[in-house]
């Protein structure tokens, strides 16, 4: 991923900018500059240090649903380009450099970026970011509604507000898995690829984008985001639920009882079943009464029982959704497996 230079290896290296045949804007004059990131990203503050520099200022951008790609160099011959960006409260910026040098200030600290390395900048904290002369940068641009989306997805519940650690994070390990998923996109666009921005794909597209990034780069969910192995001794708390549903399967059980049974937070319950059972409790609960009813289905029924009854027994109050769950997971109707146990 990267060369003995620390420079990000393959065409990024090379003079043209990634995304060459999605130029957005182009200029020479500052101030038309300013406009356009304005309106490309969000409203911030520029200058310009050492002087005022000549520019040769270019901006390419593909947009996929929520999310950019953005590659841009200001063309400075000398002197430093300045932004201060306030809190914007809608997007995360992961932010490359290509080439170069840029320097950061956010959350209370200042780095430097240069090639080998990215950064995650959340919105909820001011950003002044200076770039030096001679620095092409890479930015991803990335919906915060659609990131948080993906930890309310893993977690069953919506957590605390979405915050990175901006520290620069070497392209290594999940961080290359990361940047080798952004490469791939980036390249098939630039060889006139769209299968990625297909209407049937985009959205898993964004999605991988996110939980790459999610694993890749310290935040603070990262302890309960961690990739944690199934295999080993099944928890005590997830073991107290399972014992509650098995018993008490045919009966009206809640999220809260499961929660009461385990003795853990609902939090803890619901990472618990996601990590060890591959599901959440309530998933669990569906899953078991659907496997028993269909062993009642399959072994025959006492006193002529019908599905309706069949359902009821298994804690299902309504026989309807109860035959569409059993078609999702087993693939026909209970009346189907009723007929092959006693044909008409």
């Amino acid at each position: 991923m990267t060369s003995q230079t620390g420079e990000i290896e393959g065409p990024w290296t090379q003079t043209d900018l990634p995304l060459g045949d999605w130029g957005r804007f182009a200029s020479c004059e500052l101030d038309a500059v300013h406009r356009h990131m304005i309106e490309a990203f969000c409203p911030h503050d520029l200058t310009t240090e050492g002087g005022v520099p000549p520019i040769q200022f270019r901006h390419n951008q593909a947009n996929l649903k929520s999310s950019t790609f953005n590659a841009t160099d200001y063309g400075l011959p000398y002197g430093r380009v300045a932004l201060f960006i306030p809190p914007s409260e809608n997007s995360f910026l992961v932010q490359l450099t290509l080439s170069g040098r840029a320097e950061f200030s956010h959350q209370g600290r200042t780095f430097a970026l240069r090639p080998g390395y990215l950064s995650v900048l959340s919105p909820q904290e001011p950003i002044r970011q200076v770039t030096d002369a001679g620095c092409r940068h890479f930015t991803i641009k990335l919906d915060r509604e659609q990131l948080e989306s993906l930890l309310i997805e893993d977690f069953g519940h919506r957590p605390k507000p979405l915050m990175f650690v901006p520290d620069p994070v070497p392209i290594a390990d999940n961080a290359a898995s990361f940047m080798r998923f952004v490469r791939s996109v980036v390249d098939d666009l630039d060889k006139g690829g769209c299968g990625y921005m297909h209407p049937r794909a985009i959205a898993t597209t964004e999605a991988m984008l996110g939980r790459l990034l999610l694993s890749a780069v310290p935040h603070n969910h990262s302890l309960d985001y961690a990739d944690e192995p199934r295999s080993g001794v099944t928890p005590y708390y997830v073991r107290r639920a399972e014992e509650l549903i098995r018993s008490k399967y045919r009966e009206p059980l809640s999220l809260s009882d499961l929660i009461a049974a385990s003795g853990v937070s609902g939090r803890s319950l619901h990472l618990g079943f996601r990590r060890f059972c591959d599901e959440s409790p309530m998933g669990y609960l569906k899953r078991y009464r659907l496997d028993r009813a269909r062993q009642m289905l399959r072994e025959g029924l006492p006193d002529g029982l019908t599905v309706t009854e069949v359902a009821l027994a298994n804690g299902f109050a309504h026989p309807g959704k109860f035959s569409q769950d059993y078609v999702r997971r087993f693939g026909e109707l209970p009346s189907a497996t009723l007929r092959r146990r006693f044909p008409f």
